[in-house]
């Protein structure tokens, strides 16, 4: 039996809160499909569309594209200029440091952003959807925390980053 260290049991929470993201963005993305089948068929078949789908859609959607940003962010996945890769292979130092300067610079900018979002929801608080009358704001504050789990998981991977890139399809 192995002794998990404090790194392992961090790695681990970091795995957790990856998947739980990743079921809510999946969760998110099968009810935006499912609501817009059944808009579709309500729609020709019907002749009766779902009056607010549009409105749940773009809330759903909203919400499950930042929380991919953070996916994205936590593994390595987002889009890299590669402009100096062929200098990156003669000074892998000056790439480590790229790597972490770029990731302190990712995880502020989404401090900022979760920053700027927090205000943007404390503005909507009163706001209310045109169809169904939800309010606004608790979609502001999601986003909000997306971007900054989005830094979190930046911060971590500035922290300790991975070995190799995942998703970079190298794989034979």
């Amino acid at each position: 039996m192995s002794i998990r260290t404090e790194s392992g049991a961090a790695d681990t929470l970091r795995a957790r809160l990856l998947r739980i993201i990743e079921y809510a963005s999946a969760i998110l993305l099968a009810g935006i499909m499912l609501l817009t089948v059944t808009d579709v068929v309500a729609r020709y078949l019907f002749h009766n569309p779902i009056p607010a789908s549009f409105e749940l859609t773009e809330m759903a959607m909203q919400v499950m594209i930042y929380l991919g940003i953070a996916v994205a962010v936590a593994t390595n996945d987002h889009i890299k200029v590669t402009l100096l890769d062929s200098l990156f292979v003669r000074l892998p130092r000056l790439e480590r440091s790229v790597n972490r300067l770029s990731g302190v610079l990712i995880a502020v900018a989404f401090v900022f952003l979760g920053y700027t979002m927090t205000e943007l929801a404390r503005g909507k608080a009163g706001d209310l959807t045109s169809v169904l009358g939800w309010p606004v704001a608790p979609v502001a504050w999601a986003i909000a925390a997306a971007m900054f789990l989005s830094a979190i998981l930046a911060s971590w991977a500035v922290i300790r980053p991975a070995v190799a890139p995942v998703g970079d399809g190298d794989a034979a």
